[in-house]
């Protein structure tokens, strides 16, 4: 027998081989993510391109569109947008946003899908993908096929936002559930203003699933929000959100590991008592039970909203009171500025969004016309709602209190 050598010394295949599968499932996905990410932004950056190259239109309004009477670069411009679509940024190198592409359904769409796959259906794409590439690898290669067939099979345990099937259909169906309201309510709401007059229905439709898609995520606007229905606005803030909640719901759900500072544990009933051990509640990916009847699927999506919900509204409530404390005066007046745009802004600032009602005459969102100290409350609530639910700091916590 050899003497055990340094792993340094090791091939790549022989780390393979003692590794296991998780190593190179692990492995597989450090090449596959920044493969996604830069594959993405290139390829989409290509197609924007050549839209730009094959319509007039779209070369009309990057020459003509800025106040500033500069055009601009074309590939910048192709880059630029879809860096930030993918990104969910929200940032643009024309002055109107996505407004010039009203009745341009290739733009919007390919926006649209940059914006979905770079946030809430990042897991459903990143899935989509490992599925067929491992329908197309050949059974010789069976390494590389026993490695993704164990990424599927057991996601969490090597990526944290790669869920099993059961969660990325569950998570599937609500994004689906969610832009279907959201369009519904834009085109029942909104098809007698004055903002969609001249737009045929079926650029109405577009600029609707455009508009529930952005708004909710990266802060694209294709019309005036300010102009729309009421209705339509109140929708788009709870939109806003509870936009991070059914990624962080699935995440929580297929969690294989921390199952007891999540919840998820109770106490069996007296009639179903075996073990004086607690019992885990079953969920999507499996369901342990010491009785010999099986209980359904719980998913505990309620008691998850609950928590969330009386955790983090407090936040939102007290950063619209500072606000409007601070910004009484401008309320008080007849301006733009009133108690429902602010709600908005907080909303919008709190779900990482970047949405803005705007404001007349400027190109710059309603919150650059806010005195300094409601924009540091603004910044507060953009830096708690991007860690609501984080995981780290809930273990920090516990940690703390134990």
């Amino acid at each position: 027998m050899r003497e055990p050598i340094n792993k340094s010394q090791l091939t790549k295949e022989q780390r393979y081989r003692l590794g296991g599968t998780e190593y190179r499932a692990i492995d597989t996905l450090s090449h596959i993510i920044p493969m996604y990410y830069v594959g993405f932004i290139l390829v989409c950056g290509l197609l924007y391109r050549l839209y730009i190259a094959c319509s007039s239109h779209a070369r009309h309004v990057l020459q003509t569109s800025n106040d500033t009477g500069i055009p601009v670069n074309p590939w910048l411009f192709s880059f630029y947008i879809s860096l930030s679509a993918f990104n969910n940024l929200g940032l643009s190198l024309v002055d109107d946003s996505m407004v010039p592409f009203q009745n341009s359904p290739f733009p919007l769409l390919l926006t649209a899908f940059l914006i979905l796959i770079g946030n809430t259906g990042y897991a459903i794409m990143l899935r989509c993908i490992l599925w067929l590439y491992s329908c197309c690898v050949p059974l010789s290669y069976g390494l590389l096929k026993e490695t993704l067939h164990y990424l599927l099979d057991h996601p969490r345990r090597c990526y944290t936002t790669l869920f099993p099937a059961a969660q990325t259909r569950w998570l599937l169906g609500v994004l689906l559930m969610i832009t279907m309201v959201e369009v519904v309510s834009f085109l029942a709401l909104n098809y007698w203003l004055p903002v969609l007059e001249g737009i045929s229905w079926g650029s109405r439709f577009m600029v609707g699933l455009f508009q529930s898609i952005a708004t909710r995520n990266a802060g694209f606007n294709v019309v005036s929000l300010m102009d729309l229905n009421p209705g339509t606005q109140l929708v788009y803030i709870v939109a806003m959100y509870i936009s991070v909640y059914p990624v962080s719901i699935s995440i929580r759900n297929s969690n294989i590991y921390q199952e007891r500072a999540l919840g998820i544990f109770r106490h069996e009933q007296p009639h179903e008592h075996i073990h004086a051990q607690p019992k885990r509640r079953p969920t999507v990916t499996g369901r342990i039970s010491t009785t010999r009847h099986f209980l359904s699927p719980d998913f505990f999506v309620m008691t998850q909203i609950q928590r969330q919900l009386t955790s983090e509204i407090c936040w939102l409530v007290v950063g619209v009171f500072l606000v409007c404390v601070i910004e009484s005066g401008p309320i008080m007046q007849p301006s733009p500025i009133t108690i429902s745009s602010v709600i908005y802004e907080c909303v919008s600032a709190f779900g990482n969004v970047g949405a803005s009602l705007g404001y007349p005459n400027t190109a710059f969102s309603q919150a650059g016309q806010y005195r300094t100290p409601s924009k540091l409350v603004l910044c507060l609530l953009m830096y708690r709602g991007r860690h609501r639910g984080n995981l780290l700091i809930h273990c920090w916590w516990m940690k703390r209190r134990i």
